[in-house]
């Protein structure tokens, strides 16, 4: 038998070593000491677990109209997620069902690409599409130009139409 994680040879030494400090004459009234102050702290540990065990139950009767509505509330919410879940699939499904499988005729070809404009403005290909033109960087090949880099042509002014 174990009390307090000591064994009974524990136990016997500890007694003989109380024996010797404690003396004969005054060890029986120690161990009455011992024994009553073990049944006060069983008493007030008991007490205080009753006492704890009364709060929680005032808690859970006042939270038990919160706990419902609680649960309605996931309920609520746990419906609304399989609704727009199974929107979802019938959405999904609804968008196999109508697309057709590729064929093996050509597709039409992509419209040309757009010439450059002289202007760097974009140019538009008659599809409604527009295609942007890359201006050269006025930087470079200029005076402060790292060596090199060739410098730019200088721009012509556009000639009048005749």
């Amino acid at each position: 038998m174990n009390v307090f994680g000591v064994g009974p040879l524990e136990l016997a030494v500890i007694l003989i070593v109380a024996l010797v400090f404690v003396g004969p004459d005054r060890l029986p009234r120690l161990a009455a000491d011992l024994a009553r102050t073990i049944r006060e702290i069983r008493k007030y540990t008991n007490s205080l677990a009753a006492e704890f065990n009364e709060v929680i139950k005032d808690v859970e009767k006042e939270t038990a109209t919160e706990k419902g509505v609680w649960k309605e509330v996931t309920e609520g919410i746990g419906g609304a997620t399989q609704q727009v879940t199974e929107a979802m699939r019938g959405v999904r499904q609804d968008i196999f069902k109508t697309e057709t499988p590729p064929s093996s005729a050509a597709s039409p070809s992509p419209a040309p690409a757009p010439a450059p404009a002289p202007n760097g403005n974009p140019v538009s290909n008659g599809g409604g599409a527009e295609a942007w033109v890359e201006i050269p960087d006025p930087d470079v090949g200029g005076e402060g130009a790292p060596p090199g880099v060739a410098e730019a042509p200088a721009p012509q002014p556009a000639k009048p139409a005749p």
